[in-house]
C-alpha cells in the first residue's frame, strides 16, 4: 500500500467514526427526552386525578375565584406527600404556579440523584349557564413544565384538560 491509500483509508474511517458517534449521541438525547416527557406527563396526570376526585362544590368554588391571589385553597399533595404551596408562598389555588424537585434515579448508596424541576398550574373555568335545567360544570386545565439539562437546557411544556359536570356520570 502506498502512503496515499493509507491516508484515504484513515480519512474514510475517521468520517465513519464521527458519524457513528454523532448518531449515538442523538439517539441518547432522544431517549432522555422521552424519559423527561413521560415523567412530566405522569406527574401532571397524578395532579389531574387528585383534582378530579375533589367534590364538585369545591371545584365550583375554586373556579369562581379568579383573583390574582386566590382565596380558595386547593387541597392537593405533592409527590412526596406534603401539601402543595404556591410559588412565592401564599394560597395555592386557581391559576397559581407550584414547583417541586423530582429525582429520577438513585445511586448505589440509595441517595436521590438527577434532580429535575417540575412546575404545574391548574386553571379552573366555570361553565355555569344562566338557564336553569341545564347542567353546569367546571373545565379543568393543568399546565405543566419540566426543565432539564442534557448538554443543552431544554424545557418541555404541556397541558391536560378535563371537564367535571354537576350531573353524576355513574
Amino acid at each position: 500500500m502506498t502512503l496515499t491509500e493509507v491516508i484515504v483509508a484513515m480519512s474514510l474511517l475517521s468520517i465513519l467514526a464521527v458519524s457513528t458517534i454523532s448518531i449515538t449521541f442523538q439517539i441518547r438525547s432522544t431517549a432522555e427526552q422521552a424519559i423527561y416527557q413521560n415523567t412530566a406527563l405522569t406527574l401532571a396526570q397524578g395532579y389531574m386525578e387528585q383534582i378530579r376526585h375533589l367534590d364538585y362544590t369545591t371545584l365550583r368554588t375554586v373556579s369562581q375565584d379568579s383573583s390574582s391571589t386566590p382565596a380558595v385553597a386547593l387541597p392537593l399533595e405533592n409527590a412526596s406527600g406534603g401539601a402543595i404551596v404556591a410559588v412565592g408562598g401564599g394560597t395555592f389555588g386557581n391559576g397559581s404556579w407550584s414547583n417541586e424537585s423530582i429525582y429520577l434515579d438513585q445511586n448505589a448508596a440509595g441517595q436521590a440523584i438527577q434532580r429535575v424541576p417540575f412546575e404545574f398550574r391548574p386553571v379552573f373555568t366555570s361553565l355555569e349557564t344562566v338557564t336553569s335545567n341545564v347542567a353546569s360544570g367546571v373545565e379543568i386545565v393543568v399546565f405543566y413544565r419540566i426543565t432539564y439539562n442534557f448538554g443543552v437546557v431544554r424545557t418541555i411544556n404541556g397541558s391536560l384538560r378535563s371537564v367535571r359536570s354537576s350531573v353524576p356520570t355513574y
